[in-house]
């Protein structure tokens, strides 16, 4: 999706940013970090970097301090101003959990949905109710792995990693039943 963006896409002065959730990284998420990782990426795709960000950078830096949400948003807002349209692509959305492991997914999509006005949103998740009802009206696709992609997957990582390949040479019957179990018990994901 990112790449037809990038490369395919018609969309004059368009703005795009990719941020992906990972629940093992939640001491690093929060609201603040992902719209700071939109804010950056919109920067970048610019020829030249605005005053304001110049200025909200230089205040920070003498001060050793980061933007707070406010500055990210009318930042946020500001460059969004300036686009055509802007599309935001969040992978696994219903891993955006912070350091006390509170789902903060809602409280980002709410603040990207209220500062940028032309923003094109695509979330992958899992199939959660409140994360269905934040985005009522969106368009929906579910997608689910097959049973011999998830069978394939187990098998290049029991193939690649070294303890599990060691086991699983000892005992051929193994490396069958393993892909197996795994893949009956996945149900899609």
């Amino acid at each position: 999706m990112v790449e037809f963006l990038e490369s395919d896409s018609t969309v004059p002065h368009m703005g795009l940013a990719f941020i992906y959730c990972n629940h093992k990284e939640n001491l690093a998420q929060s609201i603040e970090y992902f719209l700071g990782a939109i804010v950056r990426q919109l920067v970048e795709r610019r020829q030249a970097i605005p005053e304001e960000v110049r200025s909200l950078y230089e205040k920070h830096r003498r001060k050793e301090t980061k933007p707070t949400r406010k500055e990210y948003v009318d930042l946020l807002r500001s460059l969004a101003q300036e686009c055509s349209k802007v599309y935001v692509v969040i992978d696994a959305l219903d891993e955006c959990i912070d350091k006390n492991r509170r789902i903060i997914w809602n409280g980002l999509l709410s603040e990207l949905k209220s500062s940028v006005s032309n923003l094109g949103l695509l979330c992958t998740s899992r199939d959660i109710a409140d994360i269905a009802s934040i985005l009522t009206g969106s368009t929906r696709i579910e997608i689910r792995a097959s049973e011999a992609d998830i069978k394939a997957y187990v098998q290049a990582q029991l193939k690649s990693e070294e303890s599990l390949l060691q086991i699983c040479e000892q005992d051929l019957d193994l490396q069958n039943k393993v892909p197996q179990a795994v893949a009956s018990k996945a149900e899609g994901m």
